[in-house]
């Protein structure tokens, strides 16, 4: 079954490659997008259906590329990779209907490009190999924002791309440095990740080469600091490339610092954790602030995310297993509330051709199934109870509370900050007074209920019957928190 995975990563690049040689119209190129994330989806689920919770890294393929570097094809997927696995191969259907109309080819092939390089960094457990999927992930974006974007595009497409590559390029020293100890170690080359873990370093060594993955995973997350690219290029950004960023690849961070920060570093992350504690700690009450004072609807939504990512990346940080498997459980539940919030903002400028709240009014009175589906996923954002970002963030502040009450305490106060600036712009856009400049709405048509219903069907059954999917990640988390504590010397 090794072969699903390679399907999976390679089945939307190969596509846009066939569709590009025999220069395949748009109807065509659309066809091929959208048969291509169907595809891909049902691969998934039969990787989902396979797998097993308790069975570790599994479908390994490990082939030679450049044997003689110690590079390797090595891919493989465990509980962690497979729910963002997951969550890719679900929003990329709704992310093509969303497109349906677009007629610029472009735009259908760095899609394809984009889900192939977020799904190989996902699978891949070779540090170059994981390297070059991070870097395909980001010509996509730069193009989408820089090409397709609005405003000031150019600029908020070159601030993205020159953060994340100078991330990039602290991640790949650490990388090469990594593999060289590895050679002296050995007496041959290896990136291989399983390989990499034997190796020790002194405490000196740990602390620079963990810095280097660090910035790479916290400038994508964003953390506070590392975040001025955030808001600019969510604002510029098409309605596609901002469920990307928002939905996928600022999980990534998180995914980065889970895979291979604890895998290689464990010991200095548990040194790093009380400054990262207070960044994300920082971060959810500046997000919540910046958000509040917000009247873009994009750029607030951002901040949002900010604030929601830097309480996954808290509960990363506490290391225990209610903060670890809401953290886990959270990159699921606001990734789908997230991919909905903004499909619906762009609807929002689809037809009233604005996004800031000011210019808005009153669309409750003239689009109720609007009104519905956005109000849900804001508050659903927000930890509406009976949805699953309710259940997560539940976890990850019962989790601080284990850690400590000062963090608890603040953790749960920045739930409520959540629901204030989620409420007020809730009151402005869909039930304040009708603005009369804007357009007549004739409420969503029934493809655009097929993008939306999907998330909110899945939004329910994560928080109603969270019973269903912690099992998938629970041994997983036991099991390398237990490896974690007992190479610091903590007990959990």
């Amino acid at each position: 079954m090794s072969y699903l995975l390679t399907l999976i990563i390679f089945t939307p690049l190969f596509s846009a490659i066939i569709l590009g040689l025999i220069q395949a119209q748009t109807r065509l190129l659309r066809a091929g997008a959208i048969v291509s994330s169907l595809i891909t989806l049902c691969l998934t689920l039969l990787v989902l259906y396979h797998f097993d919770p308790a069975g570790g890294m599994q479908m390994v393929t490990f082939l030679p590329w450049i044997e003689s570097s110690g590079m390797h094809y090595y891919v493989g997927v465990d509980a962690l990779s497979l729910v963002i696995l997951l969550l890719i191969t679900i929003l990329m259907p709704p992310l093509y209907l969303y497109m349906f109309k677009e007629r610029r080819k472009g735009y259908w092939y760095n899609m394809m490009l984009l889900q192939t390089g977020v799904t190989g960094a996902v699978l891949s457990l070779d540090l170059v190999l994981f390297y070059l999927f991070w870097e395909t992930m980001l010509l996509p974006i730069f193009i989408m924002i820089g090409k397709y974007g609005n405003g000031m595009r150019q600029y908020n497409a070159m601030k993205i791309v020159l953060m994340t590559i100078l991330g990039s390029m602290t991640m790949l020293f650490s990388i090469l440095y990594i593999g060289y100890v590895y050679f002296e170690t050995y007496g041959h080359w290896s990136f291989a990740l399983s390989d990499l873990t034997t190796l020790q370093f002194n405490a000196e060594t740990s602390i620079w080469l963990s810095a280097g993955f660090l910035f790479a995973f916290v400038i994508k997350i964003p953390l506070v600091g590392f975040h001025t690219w955030m808001a600019p290029a969510y604002g510029s950004a098409p309605t596609p490339a901002v469920v990307i960023l928002s939905a996928i690849m600022a999980k990534l961070g998180i995914y980065g610092i889970w895979r291979f920060g604890y895998g290689l570093f464990e010991n200095t992350l548990t040194y790093y954790a009380p400054t990262i504690i207070l960044l994300a700690l920082i971060g959810l009450l500046y997000y919540a602030i910046r958000a509040i004072t917000e009247e873009n609807l994009r750029k607030m939504f951002a901040y949002s995310s900010g604030s929601h990512l830097s309480l996954i990346a808290l509960g990363l940080f506490l290391e225990n297993q209610y903060a670890w498997s809401g953290s886990l459980y959270f990159i699921a539940t606001h990734a789908l509330a997230s991919a909905g919030i903004f499909f619906m903002i762009g609807l929002t400028y689809k037809h009233f051709k604005t996004v800031h709240i000011s210019e808005l009014g009153g669309i409750a009175q003239q689009a109720p199934l609007f009104t519905f589906f956005f109000a849900f996923f804001a508050l659903s954002i927000a930890g509406l109870p009976g949805t699953g970002g309710f259940v997560a963030e539940l976890l990850i502040i019962i989790g601080a509370f284990k850690y400590s009450i000062y963090v608890g305490v603040f953790s749960a106060l920045s739930v409520l900050s959540a629901m204030i600036y989620i409420f007020w712009m809730l009151q402005r856009t869909l039930f304040g007074a009708p603005n009369e400049e804007c357009p007549s709405y004739q409420d969503l048509n029934k493809r655009e209920l097929l993008i939306v219903v999907p998330l909110v069907i899945l939004l329910l059954i994560t928080g109603l019957a969270p019973s269903l999917f912690t099992p998938l990640f629970e041994p997983y988390v036991q099991e390398t928190l237990q490896l974690i504590t007992t190479a610091v010397g903590v007990h959990p």
